[in-house]
């Protein structure tokens, strides 16, 4: 299928843990992408010759391409393709962020019983937490963390339940999905998101 880049909308491209807006200004023999960045825009230069990835829309799907990233100038990277470009299957962008302090607490009740967490990852979907407290898998729970973003701080809270989990020495790490966010803190995780 040969993709009309006048069509494609919404792409991103994910590089050493940033993800940056732009868009897509050519598609060579489908093995590499000329992805424009937008003005504001920020990638360093070291990451020339590192694996990155590109996601965008194109006629209603999503689409995900990865490979070597090359600078062609200042607004200009070119994207040599190791992987065909493809359906995303993903869900969406997950950005790591280790360390980022956050409190998980239970939903419901009169008592709200909170305990400290650090998200080790986190997506439009759900994250990647840590604690030192057990979590019970079949209970709906809160989670409140403030991004920091361009010397402002978002807030964010949303519910989750629990996926996924594993443990290690009093050390438990759950994969999490949001099942309910107020449209604040979903406008505030796609800005973290795409900064």
């Amino acid at each position: 299928m040969d993709i009309k880049v006048e069509e494609i909308k919404n792409a991103f491209l994910s590089i050493d843990n940033s993800i940056v807006e732009g868009e897509i200004e050519e598609i060579k023999n489908r093995d590499r992408i000329l992805f424009k960045l937008k003005p504001d825009a920020i990638i360093p230069s070291s990451s020339t010759g590192k694996r990155g990835e590109v996601f965008f829309e194109y006629r209603s799907n999503k689409y995900f391409g990865a490979g070597k990233v090359f600078f062609q100038s200042h607004s200009k990277v070119l994207i040599l393709l190791e992987t065909d470009i493809g359906i995303n299957k993903r869900h969406e962008i997950r950005k790591e962020i280790p360390g980022l302090p956050a409190i998980v607490y239970t939903h419901g009740g009169i008592f709200k019983h909170s305990i400290k967490c650090v998200i080790l990852d986190i997506s439009l979907s759900g994250a990647r937490i840590e604690t030192t407290e057990e979590l019970e898998k079949n209970r709906m729970y809160n989670i409140e963390c403030t991004f920091l973003y361009r010397q402002t701080k978002l807030e964010f809270k949303a519910s989750f339940f629990i996926k996924n989990s594993t443990s290690s020495h009093n050390i438990f790490r759950y994969g999490i999905y949001f099942s309910g966010m107020d449209p604040i803190s979903q406008k505030n995780l796609n800005k973290y998101l795409l900064r």
